[in-house]
């Protein structure tokens, strides 16, 4: 029979499930339980409480790593969203500025002819032929396209981007004089200049045409393209 009380017993059983009491006190707690069955079903249950505080805690640990896993998951996808996000805003920015550039820049808008007054057509003694050009809606001209075509008509046609400016109006291509140099043409398309138009070929300014006279050129245009 044991010795030792049961308060005393259900003491010292952490102690024994531990295994870190003394041999004599172990020997005692087994013959007290072989005919205590209440402190027995302490004992089972505090066996049972550490298996499932392993339980739990291997849980846990599993709980924690799908966690991290999502945690992991959703910064991945927060990262791979805000890349998207700069991606996307730097492609609308791109397109943006393209379409600014194109709008503003591009010079793909040939000017109508009503607006073009060609002016103070003469010859200089180089036998180029000068004039004074200006667009009367008061927008400027960025470029001049040069066409020729295989029966030897020149097409001087400007051109503008989509959204017309005024800057440089009175300095610049739109309100100017200029000169046709025939022999220069002749000699890079290879054919015998018919006539010389300004604006589209669909409804251009006549300038000059072969056979025309035209008046010599005053002093003040000679002193723009004559310079011998």
């Amino acid at each position: 029979m044991s010795k030792l009380p049961c308060d005393i017993v259900r003491d010292l059983l952490p102690l024994y499930y531990d295994d870190v009491c003394s041999t004599a006190t172990k020997e005692d707690i087994e013959a007290h339980i072989a005919t205590c069955s209440g402190c027995k079903l302490m004992l089972e249950k505090l066996k049972m409480q550490e298996y499932l505080s392993l339980e739990i805690i291997e849980k846990n640990k599993i709980e924690g790593n799908g966690l991290k896993s999502i945690a992991a998951f959703w910064d991945r996808s927060k990262a791979r969203a805000f890349a998207k996000g700069v991606l996307v805003a730097a492609s609308i920015f791109s397109l943006l500025l393209l379409g600014y550039i194109g709008l503003t820049q591009w010079n793909i808008v040939t000017v109508p002819t009503e607006v073009i007054r060609i002016t103070d057509i003469s010859q200089l003694s180089d036998g180029k032929i000068a004039y004074h050009v200006k667009m009367t809606d008061g927008y400027n001209v960025n470029q001049i396209d040069y066409k020729v075509n295989s029966e030897g008509d020149v097409y001087m046609v400007p051109v503008r981007p989509l959204i017309k400016s005024k800057q440089n109006y009175q300095i610049g291509l739109a309100n100017m004089y200029d000169f046709v140099n025939l022999e220069q043409i002749r000699a890079n398309q290879g054919v015998e200049i018919r006539a010389v138009y300004y604006g589209s070929p669909k409804k251009p300014i006549l300038i000059w045409k072969k056979g025309a006279e035209l008046p010599v050129a005053n002093d003040t245009v000679k002193a723009l393209f004559q310079f011998d």
